[in-house]
């Protein structure tokens, strides 16, 4: 069974036209170090020209790398498959001052159009995933600033997993979306069944090769159902949610309640954390399934 991660690392879009997050050089390449650990799986990882000299150094001459585990490409999101639309309604204000870039979110399923089909599955997974703010202590190690991103949670063991839970199916993580409320979806009536109890999230998606056809194809249905109607952009989240609800015969999902875990709540209520689901316990699952 072979499978490839698709990825991407654009550290230095914060104040751009194109707009992302701050202060990420060091999280991106340090996270995507730890995820490199599920060494059965082969990974692309698409970034700028400004960046792609400073990746070739980290991860092929620092870190020993392989070149074939880890192909890093340049893509320029200036040009990417929804630039023309996304520009037509972007803020660029707004866009600069922000921590989403649309063009990078809304090519996530759009990347696989660059790929041959040779593996079995792939996944879009975020370079980011492996950090202190969603895994607890017990679960890092590393010396150093490195101790925030290497998580022994990324192995072989959870790769195998996933590709057994995936099935046949797309595999998509949902956070609960009521009692612990994250994000608004698009407009209801949209919905074939109004529902907003989950919030699909975009961090890990997808898996069996022969669903990446049907999955661009309902995302761009959407994409282009939507935006020009409403005139404004959403997160590609909220359009995967309504993807979701709109077919859920095509998924299977991991749910979770709240982003935070033991080390980062410090309220006085410790009874949070026992009557709510963790993201990392997501991981923990597939470690132990």
């Amino acid at each position: 069974m072979k499978v490839k991660f698709i990825t991407t690392i654009y550290s230095d879009l914060y104040n751009t036209t194109l707009g992302g997050r701050q202060s990420r050089y060091h999280h991106y390449r340090l996270s995507l170090l730890s995820l490199l650990k599920m060494t059965n799986a082969d990974f692309v990882c698409y970034t700028s020209e400004n960046e792609i000299q400073s990746l070739y150094n980290f991860f092929y001459i620092q870190h020993n790398i392989s070149q074939k585990k880890l192909e890093i490409k340049i893509y320029d999101l200036n040009k990417s498959y929804y630039s023309g639309l996304i520009n037509q309604y972007k803020n660029i204000d707004e866009v600069k001052l922000g921590d989403r870039c649309y063009e990078l979110q809304y090519s996530k399923i759009p990347f696989y159009d660059f790929e041959d089909g040779s593996y079995d599955y792939y996944y879009w997974i975020d370079a980011g995933l492996s950090h202190t703010g969603l895994i607890p202590d017990k679960y890092l190690s590393g010396v150093g600033y490195e101790q925030y991103f290497e998580s022994s949670l990324f192995n072989n063991k959870l790769l195998d997993n996933l590709v057994k839970f995936t099935g046949d199916k797309f595999f998509i993580i949902a956070k609960e979306n009521k009692k612990n409320f994250w994000e608004q979806t698009v407009n209801p009536i949209y919905y074939t069944n109004y529902d907003s109890s989950f919030h699909i999230i975009g961090g890990l998606l997808v898996g069996k090769k022969e669903n990446w056809i049907l999955i661009k194809e309902l995302f761009d249905k959407y994409v282009n159902q939507i935006i020009p109607i409403e005139k404004k952009l959403y997160f590609e989240e909220n359009i995967l949610t309504l993807m979701y609800f709109n077919n859920q015969e095509l998924f299977v999902k991991k749910e979770f309640d709240i982003w935070l875990h033991e080390n980062n709540y410090e309220t006085g209520h410790p009874e949070y954390l026992l009557d709510n689901k963790s993201f990392y316990k997501i991981l923990e699952e597939l470690n132990n399934e």
